[in-house]
């Protein structure tokens, strides 16, 4: 498969080494999966943690709620924000769109209109089965934003195309967001998707755990033999497919990599904003251009924004938890203002 080593060495200059920073964001994440499983409403010692780890005491409430509560959490937490990471950063690869991202492009707000719909019709579905159903919605809302993002492009000038892709993602997310809250009231569900909806995670178990983990390995699988085709298509389409890649094999592939990790997540943990939009801004940042070395720094980097985001929302107000979708916007919403200004200045 072809590459753009070049291309990719000159970015890298000036930037942290990928290896060093995939290992600093490993061992953070270890830290702090420590800690999160030790903090909630009752804390709880390391050394207990430990303990229930390695010597399992079936009699010890301490012990039951670090192994069935706790720790899935924790590792549901970082599966959801590796996948959301890597999806926000195929869909900048190879969209070359700064503002693109699960949460605005109207991918999570499909996956969740889907799950909601799922829950009054198919209330008994296996959580494969929601997945799937998560991944339709996906692949509708992306569709359709992509759709509008288009037409508005040929009908006007394309000097904002970009922006107005991002207008007609947040147009559509408002939609399908109508139609879900008007569907849990009118069915009578609000109360059963009210936590689920407002982007919270607590309550998982190893069952969800089970479930999410073969769709997140088979994505970033996916992903990751894209990596190189990704980087290629940073240069232009022309320009790659001169270099003999095929951009819509790459572009199809892509897709579904974005529909199988954004509906696997927002199918288990609902549907989490902005993580997709900062990760892979702040990876590029750090280590440069290059998608080899990009879709492995965001994983790691969305795991752990996540976790610490949920381990925060544990915190704010005890014993009550904040949905983390909250601490995730506050982070997110001002930078993509920021990104929505300088790609249209003209326009904002």
């Amino acid at each position: 498969m072809p590459t753009a080593r070049p291309a990719a060495a000159q970015s890298r200059k000036g930037r942290l080494r990928p290896s060093f920073l995939l290992c600093l964001a490993l061992a953070g994440t270890l830290v702090l999966l420590a800690v999160s499983v030790s903090t909630g409403a009752a804390s709880i010692p390391l050394s207990t943690v430990i303990d229930a780890l390695f010597d399992y005491d079936g009699a010890s409430v301490q012990h039951y709620t670090i192994l069935s509560v706790r720790l899935p959490r924790a590792i549901v937490a970082i599966a959801v924000g590796s996948a959301l990471a890597v999806s926000g950063a195929i869909m900048q690869g190879i969209t070359r769109n700064p503002l693109a991202s699960p949460g605005i492009m109207g991918v999570s707000a499909g996956s969740a209109f889907a799950v909601v719909v799922a829950f009054v019709w198919w209330p008994v579905l296996s959580y494969h089965a929601m997945i799937v159903v998560s991944m339709s919605g996906a692949a509708i809302g992306a569709a359709i934003v992509y759709g509008a993002g288009a037409l508005a492009a040929h009908l006007g000038s394309a000097q904002y195309a970009r922006v107005k892709l991002a207008l007609a993602g947040a147009a559509v997310s408002a939609l399908f967001g109508a139609l879900s809250e008007g569907i849990q009231l009118y069915f009578g569900i609000a109360q059963d998707t009210m936590f689920w909806y407002a982007a919270g995670i607590s309550g998982v178990k190893w069952a969800q755990v089970q479930t999410i983990l073969p769709w997140l390995a088979a994505g970033m699988a996916v992903a990751m033999l894209l990596s190189g085709s990704i980087t290629l298509l940073g240069l232009g389409e022309d320009t790659a497919a001169g270099l003999g890649l095929r951009v819509r094999r790459t572009k199809l592939l892509g897709a579904l990599a974005v529909f199988a990790l954004t509906g696997s997540a927002v199918a288990i943990a609902g549907p989490i904003g902005f993580i997709g939009l900062v990760v892979p801004h702040l990876t590029r940042f750090l280590v440069g251009i290059d998608y080899r070395w990009v879709i492995p720094c965001s994983a790691v980097l969305g795991g752990l924004l996540l976790l610490a985001a949920d381990t925060a929302a544990r915190l704010v107000n005890p014993p009550q938890e904040t949905p983390v979708g909250v601490l995730t916007a506050l982070i997110g919403v001002p930078f993509f203002l920021y990104l929505a200004r300088r790609e249209g200045k003209g326009l904002l």
